[in-house]
Parts: structure tokens; sequence; C-alpha cells
């Protein structure tokens, strides 16, 4: 109920990588906007990363393996409505980031079928920097009642005392493994993916959820260990110049959230 939101993220990545051989090395450039509201006290939450990374692969007929790892440092904002006095709390903060992925992956192909096996490992870091919540002054305009309440014309302002918010260190770390089995057929390739994830992420550090619906029995925040991905799909070709795919699936076990997804694409090329 109060932990609602709804907000708005883009990114790009911009990399130049060159062959040795049977392998590839590269460099990246990555960024992340992100731009977040909530909904009980008016917040907003603004986030902007930059990270800088290097990628190795190295692939044969029958094995590909893929590593990268980088750094980088974001910049955080955050406001929100003091709901005592209508005013603004301003907030904003460093941190340093750190991220690092490997996968590997077979490859073997019997007839029409090809079956790839994979196993990956994803981790990100993020030391977030001290800072101060800058609470405005109350003043007797402001406050419900104005001068009519404990406020007099000689007393009309109350100085409030900021907030200093610790430093904080979050992590991410996903393992992975799945299977992928497809059949040439042609013009068309069908195929089926499933996947286990297990995941350790640092919870997040609000106290309690005050239910509007009378229920306060979520005052803890979610942290999902594992999940599993059951899909599938068809890839398709039309002539020499149109390709295309479907593809549906959903993902199960989190106690947070399932997702049950469709989706579909179509390349055409001269």
């Amino acid at each position: 109920d109060s932990m609602r939101y709804s907000g708005d993220a883009s990114s790009y990545s911009l990399g130049v990588d060159k062959a040795f051989g049977k392998a590839l090395i590269g460099l990246v450039v990555s960024n992340l906007d992100t731009d977040f509201t909530t909904t009980f006290n008016d917040g907003t939450y603004k986030q902007d990363i930059d990270t800088y990374g290097i990628y190795v692969a190295y692939k044969t007929s029958m094995l590909q393996i893929d590593l990268g790892m980088g750094q980088g440092d974001s910049t955080i904002s955050t406001t929100r409505r003091d709901l005592g006095n209508d005013k603004v709390i301003t907030g904003s903060t460093t941190a340093d980031v750190e991220y690092s992925n490997a996968r590997i992956a077979a490859n073997f192909t019997r007839g029409k079928f090809t079956i790839v096996p994979s196993a990956s490992y994803r981790s990100m870091d993020m030391d977030i920097a001290a800072f101060t919540d800058v609470r405005p002054s109350d003043d007797s305009a402001t406050v419900a009642g104005g001068e009519a309440t404990i406020f007099s014309t000689s007393n009309a302002t109350l100085t409030t005392t900021d907030d200093s918010i610790a430093a904080r260190s979050v992590t991410s770390e996903t393992m992975s493994v799945g299977l992928n089995i497809s059949a040439n057929l042609g013009k068309v390739v069908p195929y089926i993916v499933m996947s286990y994830d297990s995941e350790d992420t640092t919870k997040a550090a609000y106290k309690a959820e005050v239910g509007t619906d009378g229920n306060n029995s979520e005052t803890a925040a979610s942290n999902y260990s594992n999940s599993v991905t059951i899909g599938g799909g068809v890839n398709f070709m039309l002539g020499s110049h149109i390709t295309g795919g479907v593809r549906a699936g959903s993902i199960t076990g989190r106690d947070d959230w399932e997702e049950n997804y469709m989706s579909g694409n179509i390349s055409i090329g001269f």
C-alpha cells in the first residue's frame, strides 16, 4: 500500500571489440538512468549510473565462454513531502559501482536437434556515500491552523533538524543454470528454454509498511532466493528477406512477484 511507486528507466551501451582468432576482446561504456515516484508522500528517486568495462569471449564449435567486469560511479537525488508541514525534504549523494559476469555454454548438435546447456554468474556491488536529508524549517503559515496553533507572532518559525543518513553497501549476486533445446526444421526453428536462478541480494532498509487496508503484515522487504523460468518459441524465415519469431513463458518461484510473458519480432533485410 504505502510502498506503491511508478517510474521510468532508460539505458544505452557503446562498445568496440576486436577478434583474435577464436577470442574476442572489447571495451564498453554504459549508462542507466532511473526516475521513480512514490505515492504516499509524493517522493522522487533519481539515479544516474555510468560504467566502463572490459569483456572477453572465446568460442569454438562446441564451447563458448564470456567474461566481463567493470566499474563506475553514480549520482542519486531524493525528495519527499514532509507530512507535517507540506514542505519538501531533499537529499543527494554519490556511489561507487562495480560489476562482473561470466557465462559458459556448450553446443551439442544431433541431426536436426541442438542442445545448449549453460551456466552463468552476475554480480553488482554499490557503495553509497553518507548524506544528509535537508528539512526546511517550519513556519506558522505552513502548519495546520497557522498562528492559531502553538506559534505566536513572535515565535512563528520552528527550526528543524536535518537527518544524517549512514553510508550503505548493497550487493546482488545471481547464479543461473539453463538448457535450450531447438530443432532446425528448415525455415522454422521451434525451441524450448528452461532455467533455474538463485539470487542473493541485500534487503531493502525500510522499517515497516503502514497498510491503508488495515493489514500491517507486510512489515519486511521481500528478498527472494530462487526462481524457475520455463518458456519456448518459434523462429521463422519468410523468403530471403524476412525473419521473425514469437516466444512465451513464465517465471515462478519468487515470493515477491511472478511473471507470464509473450513477445514477437519481425526483421526485414535488403
